[in-house]
């Protein structure tokens, strides 16, 4: 919860389709087609601390598959109040970005910062996605 006034806000979080098609478009354009899209949610927060992320990807636990009996799903979160405010070119770095930590098993895990080169990826993959026509959103 945060402080705003003095009235205390808790975050909001609101699945958003139209964002899970996008980067179901930009994912398989730029040849990550390894990737289930199916298992891959979008949610928007509202209201959250962050100042200056504007997405993570979220993966819950081996076991918490394992108890629900499903296979592993990924949730990409959008801070709705950083995102939005990017230009359409950065929303798709971010997207990819995001999408670099997800692993081509999909086993549950991610990939963390510093076991691959986040940063000259998302410039190849971006120079790929412009080649083929911009995408804009």
């Amino acid at each position: 919860m945060r402080r705003r006034g003095w009235v205390l806000a808790m975050a909001r979080y609101v699945r958003d389709r139209s964002l899970e098609e996008y980067v179901k478009e930009i994912g398989s354009r730029v040849g990550l087609v390894y990737l289930d899209y199916t298992r891959i949610k979008c949610v928007r927060s509202y209201e959250t601390r962050s100042r200056s992320v504007a997405a993570r990807v979220h993966a819950g636990s081996r076991a918490l598959w394992a108890g629900l009996g499903l296979r592993p799903c990924y949730v990409i979160e959008f801070v709705s109040e950083v995102f939005d405010r990017l230009s359409s070119e950065d929303k798709v770095e971010v997207i990819l970005h995001e999408l670099l930590h997800i692993p081509k098993t999909m086993g549950g895990g991610l990939i963390r910062h510093g076991s691959l080169d986040f940063k000259g990826e998302v410039e190849r993959l971006s120079k790929r996605l412009r080649s083929l026509s911009g995408l804009n959103r």
